[in-house]
C-alpha cells in the first residue's frame, strides 16, 4: 500500500524541516507587536528618539512656512499700490497637527510537494499537495498637538529667498522617520490662500460672522510608505518525488507608514485650540486619511 507523502521514510527530513519552518513563522514576523523602528534600532529608546525628532522637525517646518509666508507678504505690501498686507489674519489662526505612525509585519509558510511510487510510471500513481500558514500584526501610534501661528512666527531664524532651516539637524540623521527634515510643502498652501484674497477670488478671513457656506480652513496631508519584503524558495528532489518545486516556501514583509495631517483655522476665543468648524474639519481629514490608507494597503 502506498504511504502518505509525509509518512514516507524518505521524507523524514522534510517533516523535520516543515516543523522547523512552522516554528519560525509562529515566532517570527506577524506573531508579535512590531516596533515602530527597524532592527537593530528598535528598542524603546530608539522609538522615543524617533518621536522626538519627528516632533521637532514638524515644528521646524511649520515655523519656516509661517514665517516666510508672513515676511514675503509684508515685503510685497510695500510694493503694492494699496500697501495692504494679506497675512494679518494669521495672527488669529492656529494649526492642529496629527501624526499617524503605523508598522505592520506578516509572514507565510507555503510548502508543497509531489510523490509517486518508486519506479512506477507517473501516470499510474502520483500525489501532490501543500498548505499555507500565515500571520500578520500591526502597531499604530497617533499623536495630536496644537500650535497658535503667532508662536511659530520666528523672523530671526528664517530669511526670505533661502530654503535654509537652521532648526534642522546638521547630522542629517532622520532617526527612523522618512518625514524628518524634509520639505512638507506647507508654505505653498499658506501663500495660495493669501493670493486668492489679493486676486479678489475670496475674502480675507476675519473675526466676524461667518458667511453661510464659507469655510476658512486649510488642510494638508502628507504620507510616506515604506515596504520591505523577501522570500526563501529551497527545493528538495528525491527518487520518488520533490518538495517545494514550485512556489515560495517562506515569505515575510514589513511595512511602515508615516502620515501627518495639518489643519489651519481660526483660534477659539480661549486661544487654546481651534474653533468648532476647523476642529471638526481636522477630525474629518483624519478619517479620510485613514480610509485612503486602508484602501491603498489592500
Amino acid at each position: 500500500m502506498a504511504k502518505s507523502i509525509f509518512l514516507s521514510t524518505s521524507f523524514a527530513p522534510v517533516r523535520k524541516a516543515t516543523a522547523l519552518l512552522l516554528t519560525m513563522v509562529t515566532a517570527g514576523c506577524g506573531t508579535f507587536i512590531p516596533s515602530q523602528r527597524d532592527w537593530p534600532n528598535d528598542d524603546t529608546t530608539d522609538v522615543a528618539n524617533m518621536n522626538t525628532y519627528l516632533a521637532a522637525s514638524v515644528i521646524c517646518e511649520l515655523s519656516y512656512a509661517v514665517t516666510i509666508a508672513i515676511e514675503k507678504d509684508r515685503g510685497s505690501a510695500k510694493l503694492r499700490p494699496n500697501g495692504r498686507a494679506y497675512s494679518s489674519y494669521l495672527n488669529d489662526w492656529g494649526v492642529e497637527v496629527s501624526t499617524d505612525l503605523t508598522a505592520s509585519e506578516s509572514s507565510t509558510v507555503n510548502p508543497s510537494g509531489s510523490w509517486s511510487p518508486f519506479l512506477a510510471p507517473a501516470a499510474l500513481a502520483s500525489i501532490s499537495g501543500g498548505f499555507s500558514v500565515g500571520a500578520t500584526s500591526s502597531n499604530e501610534d497617533n499623536n495630536n498637538v496644537f500650535y497658535p501661528l503667532s508662536a511659530l512666527y520666528k523672523p530671526a531664524y528664517f530669511t526670505v529667498g533661502t530654503q535654509e532651516r537652521p532648526c534642522r539637524k546638521l547630522s542629517g540623521d532622520k532617526q527612523g522617520s522618512p518625514l524628518v527634515d524634509i520639505d512638507l510643502k506647507i508654505l505653498p498652501l499658506l501663500i495660495s490662500r493669501m493670493q486668492t484674497v489679493e486676486l479678489g477670488i475670496t475674502d480675507e478671513p476675519k473675526k466676524k460672522e461667518t458667511i453661510t457656506g464659507q469655510k476658512n480652513v486649510l488642510t494638508k496631508t502628507v504620507s510616506i510608505k515604506e515596504t520591505f519584503s523577501g522570500g526563501v524558495n529551497p527545493t528538495w528532489a528525491f527518487t520518488t518525488g520533490s518538495i517545494n518545486s514550485t512556489g515560495t516556501l517562506f515569505s515575510g514583509s514589513r511595512e511602515r507608514t508615516h502620515q501627518i495631517v495639518f489643519t489651519f483655522g481660526e483660534l477659539a476665543d480661549s486661544r487654546q485650540g481651534l474653533k468648532p468648524l476647523p476642529e471638526l474639519t481636522h477630525i474629518n481629514q483624519q478619517l479620510k486619511a485613514g480610509l485612503r490608507a486602508s484602501v491603498f494597503n489592500r
